[in-house]
């Protein structure tokens, strides 16, 4: 199921259909080469990562990155300004034919991701589906608004939604599938995941729970 997602780790995210597409790439064990495009939510180590966007960016390869973060590309790549689209919170835009809305990503009352720094989700329709990709985030109003058929949802805690946080939040939006995210390694416990299907299993037997990181 969703062959075309994979989960390197954490929120190190690739989609291949028709483009091939990378979110936070962290801990890449091999050199692929192969981003058209490289989406990052935000600046934390764990998220941007210049060792592991360097394993996977090819000579053409586009960032997608809110301005905190794209001034950290534009300064650690040699990577012309064409290939930098800078985003805010609420911006819809359209990058190599792929269709994308940046939504805010923060938590509401923590300290860790201000709504201020401006950082974001994504949303990006591939082969017909709208994947939710949230970054770093609780349960906020914007999160609420978005439509999505993939919804990639961190549930680790402490930083992001805990496991019945992102249950509540997956029957909110209420899409085809989700994938959990943001749990096991380097944050988050191990069975996070399957309490977090075990949760959506129960109160929202509509959406159906795939398993990227076991």
């Amino acid at each position: 199921m969703l062959e075309q997602v994979t989960i390197n780790l954490h929120s190190s995210i690739r989609i291949e259909d028709g483009k091939t597409i990378y979110f936070d790439p962290f801990r890449v064990a091999e050199s692929s080469n192969d981003a058209d495009i490289i989406f990052v939510t935000h600046d934390h180590y764990d998220h941007f990562s210049p060792e592991d966007v360097a394993k996977v960016m090819k000579a053409d390869t586009v960032f997608v990155a809110p301005a905190s973060t794209a001034a950290l590309i534009r300064n650690t790549f040699s990577v012309s300004d064409e290939r930098i689209v800078v985003v805010a919170p609420g911006d819809s835009i359209e990058v190599l034919g792929i269709s994308v809305e940046a939504i805010a990503s923060y938590n509401p009352g923590k300290q860790f991701h201000p709504k201020a720094n401006g950082w974001v989700g994504y949303v990006v329709t591939l082969g017909g589906l709208r994947y939710y990709v949230c970054g770093d985030m609780d349960i906020t109003e914007e999160g609420k608004g978005v439509s999505c058929d993939v919804l990639l949802v961190p549930c680790g805690g402490k930083y992001t939604m805990d496991p019945d946080e992102a249950a509540e939040f997956t029957g909110i939006l209420k899409p085809k599938y989700a994938v959990p995210t943001h749990y096991g390694d380097p944050v988050g416990d191990r069975s996070c995941g399957g309490a977090f299907a075990e949760k959506v299993k129960a109160n929202s037997p509509e959406t159906q729970v795939v398993l990227k990181l076991g």
